[in-house]
């Protein structure tokens, strides 16, 4: 499985691919966070704490993450080289979670950001003993727990074609209604009971509630729920592909 897992980081920086589209995510990550004039913005909101960051980090993965998994199982489908790999001594399941962890290993890498963001917002602060640190710890990990999802959903895209803008397109768009369209949909219920089962399928919900600097077991058990989920359907994925 760690074998699986370096060779997915490798095969990602071996291409100049690779480093545009972190180019692409930490200037996009800068100029909305510090630059560009938005909802996003530090300076413009007046507040040096990394509440924008984390409301922000979001909506760019659903740009990072489809774009670094989009090739992890449609390229070897497309090149033939998935069956090499599903004759290794290994199950499915250790080949899904290694491509899992090797695009995670990037993901995390990238969110290192955010403690440099932590130390410029300490020099910002006035009184430099006032951060919410709770927020901060649980903003963090909801980041992790987010990622993980967008992760799973973008290989279980990733399976279903051997066309790699197809899995970016579908995984995109997929992390996109997952995050948001719950959410949304809730709206059109005046039932409270409707609107809180709909609220609670999608990820935003639980992400704001981590933000808060909350770690209910609700929303631990939601995550990883949800990772389970997309990871048995990419297994089952590769089943049908076995055959």
């Amino acid at each position: 499985m760690l074998a699986i897992a370096k060779k997915e980081i490798l095969s990602f920086f071996t291409t100049p691919m690779g480093y545009i589209i972190l180019a692409i995510f930490f200037t996009l990550n800068g100029l909305f966070f510090w630059v560009f004039s938005n909802t996003f913005n530090l300076i413009g909101s007046g507040f040096a704490d990394l509440n924008l960051y984390f409301e922000l980090m979001p909506w760019l993965f659903l740009f990072l993450i489809p774009a670094i998994g989009m090739r992890s199982l449609a390229e070897e489908i497309k090149s033939g080289t998935i069956g090499l790999l599903m004759t290794r001594p290994i199950t499915l399941l250790e080949l899904v979670l290694g491509k899992l962890l090797g695009i995670l290993f990037l993901i995390f890498s990238s969110l290192l950001l955010s403690f440099i963001y932590t130390f410029a917002i300490f020099q910002l602060k006035m009184n430099k003993d006032v951060f919410d640190w709770g927020a901060f710890i649980g903003s963090f990990f909801g980041l992790l727990f987010l990622a993980s999802v967008f992760c799973s959903i973008t290989l279980w895209c990733s399976s279903l074609s051997k066309n790699q803008v197809i899995a970016l397109l579908l995984s995109s768009l997929l992390c996109l209604l997952h995050f948001y369209g719950w959410g949304e949909l809730s709206l059109y219920f005046s039932d409270n009971r409707a609107y809180g089962f709909f609220n609670s399928i999608g990820i935003q919900s639980h992400y704001v509630q981590m933000s808060k600097g909350i770690l209910a077991s609700s929303d631990l058990i939601y995550f990883f729920g949800q990772m389970f989920l997309f990871n048995y359907l990419t297994v089952f994925q590769l089943k049908k592909i076995k055959q």
